[in-house]
């Protein structure tokens, strides 16, 4: 029975074990050299306990520079992934934001309760106060108090009149 040449030089292994060897080698090391990510959820609420219903929690680790992200669901609820969408986050200190987008132009007639939006301090890792460690554990449960923004009186839009009483 001929094997190509291979039986010659390795006796008892054909071409499919050399294969497996060369595919092991290519392979070796790819994403060994990434920090490992550790399993975290949470819940994001307002100061008053009800929860934010709309947004995303993004973590930037202090110690790796890997940022680990998760959608907020309506009881404020999240998963954080790193790598993947529910790999969790890098283990050390991290600054934590939480980003929106509401539209609230009166152009939209919603239909969902979106909630109550996040004071915009919260939106940039300059001004945000929020910090969480990620500890090398089973699973990390975070929860993260933010303040509700302050409303703001607006203008009427461009072409329309002001409502007089």
């Amino acid at each position: 029975m001929r094997c190509g040449g291979a039986c010659q030089r390795f006796p008892g292994r054909g071409p499919a074990s050399l294969m497996a060897v060369l595919c092991l080698l290519l392979t070796a090391g790819c994403g060994e050299d990434r920090p490992r990510a550790y399993p975290a959820k949470g819940r994001v609420i307002f100061s008053d306990g009800t929860p934010v219903k709309l947004g995303t929690v993004e973590l930037l680790s202090q110690n790796h520079g890997t940022t680990a992200s998760g959608k907020i669901g309506e009881d404020g609820s999240f998963v954080l992934g790193t790598y993947t969408p529910d790999d969790g986050a890098c283990d050390g200190p991290h600054k934590a934001i939480i980003s929106q987008l509401m539209i609230f132009d009166g152009m939209v007639r919603h239909t969902t309760d979106h909630g109550s939006p996040v004071d915009p301090l919260y939106g940039s890792y300059n001004s945000s106060p929020l910090k969480v460690d990620i500890r090398r554990v089973a699973q990390n449960t975070l929860e993260l108090k933010v303040e509700k923004a302050k409303r703001e009186q607006r203008s009427p839009a461009v072409g329309q009149a002001e409502k007089k009483q």
